[in-house]
């Protein structure tokens, strides 16, 4: 079925009146006669029927009309929604990226809306695990992550900064006064750790075992605020990305005196994937404008 032949039945109803349609609708009334012949023919019915000088639907055409109502409607708000996703200025950029970078990325989208006027742009972040963001950004649910460097060809990325490690204790805990610590005083202490596919889990483990450090891991999870209150709750401690909204409650910042306790941020896409105009736009501000994860650090007074 064509779908001009819909745009032209639901003129021709309306007005009821051939010539006044092909005017409204820029063809000559021979052509739209014929594409409302080819349309009944294929759906086996007559739409319409002649009163006097005018035509009207006829029961089947009363049947069908509010269907192709229905679906032009759908199909126009599917255009305009489409059009305005992809629009530099007012379209939609979505962000994937960790649970502990939430309040920085936060930031650079004010930060971002405000030095460029593009105020009508939206932003859809998630907050995800390593795994859900590398699958993000492959799959292409993403447009753009904020994340550790993905190692694959088909992964691109501008680095923006560095957020160190720190460890994070309950209040009551044996370091909870100490100004810093090093990791060996970890050794044989309750543990609460990131999921096993994350990249956190597997870098802080190689310098674990290289300190011949073996704390004892009593849970498991992905997610940053579960492991801000196993901490505050006693079950363990935990080594995470330095919160950036400082101590969650029930608990204490230590910062790490080794010099490996740090990790390495990018914004990063997807090479041989689409990226609409306004993620595109976005993207290239972030590679313009450098460091943005520690010009957020230092704009908010933390660990500089």
């Amino acid at each position: 079925m064509n779908l001009q032949w819909l745009y032209y039945f639901d003129a021709i109803a309306e007005l009821e009146h051939y010539t006044r349609a092909a005017e409204q609708l820029h063809v000559s009334q021979s052509n739209l006669s014929h594409a409302i012949s080819e349309l009944e023919e294929e759906l086996g019915v007559e739409l319409f029927e002649r009163k006097g000088r005018n035509i009207r639907l006829t029961k089947y055409g009363e049947l069908f009309l509010p269907y192709v109502k229905q679906s032009i409607t759908s199909l126009e708000t599917g255009v305009k929604t489409l059009k305005d996703y992809i629009d530099p200025n007012a379209g939609t950029i979505v962000l994937a990226g960790f649970q502990s970078v939430a309040q920085f990325a936060t930031d650079l989208m004010v930060r971002y809306q405000s030095e460029t006027n593009r105020l009508g742009v939206q932003f859809q972040y998630s907050q995800e695990g390593w795994g859900s963001i590398c699958e993000k950004i492959f799959n292409g649910s993403a447009d753009l992550i904020l994340a550790t460097k993905i190692d694959d060809p088909r992964i691109e990325g501008t680095p923006i900064g560095t957020h160190r490690l720190a460890l994070l204790v309950y209040e009551g805990h044996r370091l909870a006064d100490r100004e810093s610590v090093d990791l060996r005083e970890l050794d044989g202490e309750n543990y609460i750790a990131f999921d096993r596919r994350g990249e956190l889990i597997t870098s802080l483990w190689k310098i674990l075992s290289v300190l011949h450090v073996r704390p004892k891991v009593v849970t498991e999870t992905p997610n940053d605020l579960i492991i801000y209150g196993l901490v505050a709750a006693g079950r363990g401690i935990a080594v995470v990305p330095y919160p950036l909204g400082g101590a969650p409650y029930g608990t204490k910042i230590i910062p790490i005196s080794n010099r490996v306790a740090e990790r390495k941020l990018y914004l990063q896409w997807n090479k041989e994937r689409y990226i609409p105009p306004a993620a595109e736009y976005f993207r290239d501000y972030v590679v313009r404008s450098g460091d943005v994860f520690n010009q957020y650090l230092e704009r908010q007074g933390i660990m500089t």
